[in-house]
């Protein structure tokens, strides 16, 4: 495994307390785990295989006073985020005898904390799970808001419910387990941040290839995001009002991403995600009145970390029908976030599908 690593910039993790929720973010954040798992009967961890070779260990080494009743395994990949492994999941707790004072411990990446949120939350109608994310993605984005489920009919997310863990655990020492893919696509989560609210953030990034950004800058940067999911997520847990903002990129980029899983190709989110967000973005400046240039800073930005997808034109009919299988499809039409400009967006925009077209051939020839 390729390892992208990290110096902390933090000594202490900070530690937030927000509607019944811990977070622990930043150095030594794991040793805060104890408490937590301290008064459970019995302890659950779920992992991929990737996990329990890397950071298992690390778990196991910084809390060697708790006993886990089952290790539970999932195998990696956007592939595998599907009900049949909740159904395994669910027979695994039954026969090892979990109960509703139980807790599941997720170590891993989003798709462990999506699936492992929603299996806790629909066992015996609810048992208590943390979630100690072990990517970039993860840490910033995936394992905050107890937005919880599993792809369907290829279709993302599609089934899953909202169920908030009891806490998450963000510590910067896993990072240095993470292969370089899964830094370059939660590098793309960490861009929406300073796009949407944040352009202290976008500032720091500075136009930047995420490999060439400063070993010492990460973890400023992993808590500043973090902190920013955590802020949105407090006014709007169920993602009635400004949470939406946060689906910048998502909905064209996770009908992306839903091609892709169907035609059996593999893509990162992150990589569906910056692909989104250059079409939303050309989008913005035409129904948002995002700068023309603030617009080309952002596709330069994108492109200095991204490659291009190779989508072609004859596969615009089948996105724009992915998208009207989006969660935020109302009366027939998505609802899309846009940038009014850089770190400031709007939500619930209703757009013709000629537009979205039309941003899609924008990315399939705009060259890089």
């Amino acid at each position: 495994m390729t390892k992208y690593s990290i110096f902390a910039a933090m000594k202490t993790a900070l530690n937030l307390e927000m509607d019944s929720i811990t977070y622990s973010i930043g150095e030594k954040a794991l040793d805060s785990a104890g408490k937590h798992l301290s008064k459970y009967s019995k302890r659950y961890l779920l992992v991929d295989e990737n996990t329990e070779k890397y950071c298992l260990p690390v778990f196991k080494e910084k809390l060697p006073d708790i006993s886990i009743n089952g290790v539970l395994q999932i195998p990696s990949g956007e592939e595998n985020k599907n009900i049949h492994q909740c159904i395994n999941l669910w027979k695994m707790l039954t026969q090892q005898l979990a109960d509703r004072d139980s807790i599941l411990i997720n170590l891993g990446g989003g798709i462990v904390t999506d699936i492992g949120g929603f299996v806790a939350a629909t066992y015996k109608r609810g048992m208590d799970f943390i979630n100690i994310p072990t990517t970039l993605l993860g840490q910033i984005d995936a394992a905050i808001g107890g937005k919880t489920g599993v792809d369907f009919m290829n279709f993302k997310n599609l089934v899953g419910l909202f169920a908030h863990p009891k806490a998450v655990i963000i510590d910067p020492l896993f990072l240095k387990t993470v292969e370089d893919t899964y830094w370059q696509s939660g590098f793309a989560e960490l861009l929406k941040y300073g796009l949407i609210l944040d352009h202290d953030l976008w500032d720091m990034i500075d136009g930047r290839f995420y490999k060439s950004i400063p070993q010492d800058n990460w973890n400023q940067l992993v808590v500043k995001a973090a902190k920013d999911k955590i802020d949105i997520v407090r006014y709007d847990s169920n993602e009635r009002g400004i949470r939406k903002i946060l689906n910048f990129g998502h909905t064209v980029g996770h009908a992306i991403e839903s091609h892709y899983l169907k035609n059996k190709k593999a893509i990162t989110h992150g990589q569906a995600v910056a692909a989104g967000m250059i079409c939303e973005s050309w989008i913005s400046t035409r129904m948002a009145d995002l700068n023309c240039n603030a617009q080309e800073a952002i596709v330069e930005t994108i492109d200095r970390s991204f490659k291009r997808l190779a989508f072609r034109e004859e596969n615009i009919p089948e996105l724009l029908q992915l998208m009207k299988q989006d969660k935020k499809v109302r009366n027939g039409k998505a609802k899309f976030s846009l940038l009014r400009r850089l770190g400031k967006a709007v939500h619930d925009v209703e757009l013709e599908d000629n537009l979205v077209a039309q941003s899609l051939l924008f990315y399939i020839h705009k060259k890089n």
